[in-house]
């Protein structure tokens, strides 16, 4: 998994800011959790608690609420992080998360593995989502926001 993870942080554009001996922390580091899904399973069940966030790293994902589960509120793509919000703000999971293709493969980043992590490393992947959750609130239309 060495090269795998190399290009992981070398390629999402959470890790860009990160030196190259920070990049090589994290890859070295363990406890990340590479759960795969199948078609249809929840990735994130909507009102959940959690102090994770994600990374789409195969497969595709659609994110519906309970009340309109047809309407896909967005689609994410490898590269994409989710679950940032309630990661940042400590609320319920306010969507689901559900897989689109049979394997579907995400990296789960939890809140202690983050905070464990030297200052520099943790300051600039809390900072990198906060501002992805601020791009994601100005975008605001209607009632299109979803805090997943």
């Amino acid at each position: 998994m060495g090269y795998f993870l190399e290009e992981l942080f070398a390629s999402v554009p959470l890790f860009e800011n990160l030196s190259k001996g920070s990049k090589k922390y994290l890859h070295n580091l363990t406890g990340y959790d590479l759960p795969w899904f199948e078609q249809d399973e929840l990735i994130i069940e909507e009102g959940s608690a959690s102090t994770s966030f994600f990374i789409l790293l195969k497969g595709s994902a659609k994110v519906v609420r309970k009340e309109a589960p047809d309407t896909i509120i967005a689609m994410l793509q490898i590269g994409d992080i989710f679950g940032e919000m309630s990661y940042l703000t400590g609320n319920r999971r306010s969507a689901n998360v559900v897989a689109c293709e049979q394997q579907v493969l995400v990296m789960c980043i939890s809140k202690n593995l983050i905070q464990n992590m030297p200052s520099e490393i943790r300051d600039i992947i809390n900072n990198k989502l906060l501002e992805l959750m601020v791009g994601r609130v100005s975008n605001i239309k209607d009632s299109t926001f979803v805090e997943t």
